[in-house]
């Protein structure tokens, strides 16, 4: 068992707080944030949240990897998001007798509200992310609080992995850009982070507002990038959690969605640095990006080579009406006249024919 290190004990003294404070309770996504302000009490290291939704198959193997960690001074927040199975009830076993553990019901708001509720209650200034079907390493959570105590500048800290199938064997290992700039280049393009082998300083998240629906399906990578801006963000090199692989993963579901929902992310933080994002961050992601693309055909202006792909992939979203199609077709064709943009409208269209229930395509 892992033993605390002075440096990162954290302990509140009462006659330290000002008056004001004690009994004030903040507000984080629509959540209520209170601070425990105790004499002398012991906060934990790390705060590990773990949402679940009908995860009972995995679930058990997941929270013991936790538990079974080699830092002993953590807590592990387990957020049940609306679970038609046994997933609550066997967390809540495996932590009986064991205080590190809360089991907390979401009732199936989704996974961006059950995210933020778990930071909303994390007690430690680190949390880390993990997920209801994979396996962290015994040493996982002791490595990377190291990195944290020896960089104050890092704000998030992810790893490579190694993927699994739904039996544990092991498939082939998942490699991560390592470094700064080539992180944040890969950023730039895609979500160079795995989700569950993110550890990141508690306030840091707050301060930039947590994870947005807006951005479900890819509402890390939204957050990666907001962080980005604030801080610095590495991967380590080693493996330090098992990523599991099965047919019922969100990734694999709603790729569409998710690959639209990274879209909008990288048009989103090009616009951060020139005007407020032209949209709800706190919609459901199909408004969002109906509204952004509104507004995008509403400029006028050409879309570039650069924005070409992603629009793309927005546009494939159900709902977007002929017109602002229409208009954005033509934008591209003026912005970036080549054959792929050429090719973009006759895509499209194929795309969402074929995506049309069968009883309303043409015969």
């Amino acid at each position: 068992m892992g033993s605390r290190h002075s440096d990162r004990t954290l302990r509140w003294n009462l006659e330290s707080i000002p008056q004001t404070s004690r009994t004030q309770t903040g507000r984080f996504n629509g959540h209520s944030v209170t601070p425990d302000y105790r004499k002398d009490v012991l906060l934990p290291t790390v705060s590990v949240i773990i949402p679940v939704r009908d995860g009972a198959r995995y679930i058990g193997e997941a929270l013991q990897s936790i538990l079974d960690q080699d830092l002993a001074d953590i807590e592990v927040i387990v957020i049940d998001d609306g679970s038609s199975d046994d997933s609550a009830a066997i967390a809540t076993s495996l932590g009986e007798g064991d205080g590190r553990v809360k089991v907390i019901a979401n009732r199936g708001k989704g996974i961006v509200d059950a995210l933020n509720m778990g930071i909303a209650l994390a007690q430690a200034p680190l949390v880390a992310r993990m997920d209801g079907d994979d396996v962290s390493l015994p040493d996982r959570l002791r490595l990377q609080a190291a990195r944290f105590d020896t960089d104050a500048d890092l704000q998030l800290l992810g790893s490579a992995g190694l993927q699994i199938d739904g039996d544990g064997k092991p498939l082939r290992p998942m490699e991560v850009p390592i470094g700064n700039e080539p992180l944040r280049r890969a950023l730039a393009i895609y979500n160079p982070m795995l989700h569950p082998t993110v550890m990141f300083r508690t306030e840091a998240v707050r301060r930039v507002g947590g994870y947005r629906r807006a951005f479900t399906y890819a509402e890390d990578y939204d957050l990666w990038l907001r962080l980005s801006e604030a801080g610095k963000l590495a991967n380590m090199d080693a493996r330090l959690v098992k990523l599991r692989s099965h047919p019922g993963q969100v990734s694999r579901v709603k790729e569409d969605q998710q690959k639209a929902a990274a879209a909008l992310a990288r048009q989103s933080a090009l616009l951060r640095g020139s005007r407020a994002e032209p949209f709800d961050t706190s919609s459901q992601p199909t408004e969002a990006i109906g509204a952004f693309l509104a507004w995008r055909a509403a400029t006028g202006a050409g879309i570039s080579s650069l924005e070409r792909r992603d629009i793309e992939l927005l546009l494939r979203t159900a709902g977007i009406p002929l017109a602002t199609t229409c208009k954005l077709l033509l934008l591209a064709a003026v912005g970036a006249p080549s054959f792929r943009t050429l090719a973009l409208g006759p895509r499209l269209a194929w795309r969402r024919m074929i995506a049309r229930p069968a009883k309303m395509r043409p015969s």
